[in-house]
């Protein structure tokens, strides 16, 4: 997520057994919140991007799950590009294409985010830096 990371997030995470049953309710409330979230995630999942070459020749179309739905190649692609050269053009605007999907469906599940399930994004982070060499 690109949440931003408070100061309390450098220190280690401490274990406290009073904290169980807060992080045993925090989860189970996430899970719910995402429980909710699947039938929108799927949508955005499913949602095409479409892409063209510069010249117009060359387009795509992908979902938001990067897989490619539609190639088309439009006026004379066939006869103004040589097969490596088309090869490329379709690579390229395949990748590009496939990038936009993945970050727009990136940032609209990051705005659909419940406060619950980023906050054990956060735990979870906390304790993993907490983990690494020199805390």
């Amino acid at each position: 997520m690109t949440r931003w990371d408070g100061p309390d997030d450098f220190a280690p995470l401490v274990y406290s057994p009073h904290d169980e049953a807060r992080y045993e309710e925090l989860a189970r409330r996430a899970l719910s919140a995402l429980d909710t979230m699947d039938g929108e995630l799927q949508r955005l999942a499913a949602a095409q991007v479409e892409g063209h070459s510069r010249d117009g020749r060359v387009g795509v179309r992908v979902t938001g799950a990067g897989v490619v739905t539609e190639v088309r190649l439009r006026g004379a692609a066939l006869q103004h590009y040589n097969h490596v050269k088309l090869g490329e053009v379709v690579t390229r605007v395949l990748r590009a294409t496939q990038q936009r999907a993945r970050a727009a469906y990136e940032q609209a599940v990051d705005e659909l985010t419940p406060p619950e399930v980023a906050e054990c994004e956060r735990l979870i982070r906390q304790a993993r830096r907490s983990r690494e060499p020199g805390w």
